[in-house]
């Protein structure tokens, strides 16, 4: 893994930079821009913390990158240099997106199948099976949540999911107090006022 306290610290530099440069103090920003600035920011923020050793990293930026109304935002955040390796990665990421929609059109077709050999087999063998495809089901789930995981498997897809989980909490941690201390800075401001 990686020292939590480096990570949270070099987080919460890159989310406070990147908060500024994103212009939040604009009067001129609506709410849901500026929500969606506050997203963005803090994930890309956590994702260049992070590094680009991780996928989930890499997969989240690139997702960003792929959103066209992003685009400026994420290249104030992000600089040019990192904006272009970023829209790069999610130019792959369409063909990969297009893999699976065949492969998933495949397996919609075949699945009628599949459900009666399953419940064929799931009669003979009993548990084992059903508790096979309850773990199968769950990876796919996992797949999913976690970004950049599709390629993934067993213990590589759980050691990504653990590593992504455990910086969600710190970056709900930092958003946070983030907020106790904007909170206690506008309470300041009325007393003094």
């Amino acid at each position: 893994m990686y020292a939590p306290r480096k990570f949270k610290k070099a987080f919460m530099e890159r989310l406070l930079l990147s908060l500024q440069v994103a212009g939040l103090t604009s009067k001129s920003m609506g709410l849901r821009e500026r929500r969606d600035a506050v997203r963005l920011s803090s994930d890309v923020a956590m994702a260049s913390a992070r590094g680009r050793a991780a996928p989930w990293a890499r997969a989240l930026v690139a997702r960003h990158a792929a959103e066209g109304r992003n685009e400026p935002l994420l290249r104030r955040i992000m600089g040019g240099d990192g904006y272009e390796r970023a829209a790069a990665a999610a130019g792959g990421r369409k063909e990969a997106r297009s893999r699976r929609i065949v492969r998933r059109s495949q397996r919609v077709c075949s699945s009628r199948r599949k459900r009666r050999s399953l419940a064929m087999a799931a009669a003979s063998v009993g548990g084992a099976l059903a508790a096979r495809r309850l773990v199968k089901g769950r990876l796919r789930l996992l797949r999913r949540l976690v970004p950049g995981a599709g390629a993934l498997r067993g213990f590589s897809l759980l050691s990504e999911t653990l590593d992504y989980v455990v910086c969600l909490k710190t970056q709900v941690e930092l958003m946070q107090s983030l907020c106790k201390g904007s909170q206690q800075q506008q309470q300041q401001k009325l007393q003094l006022g």
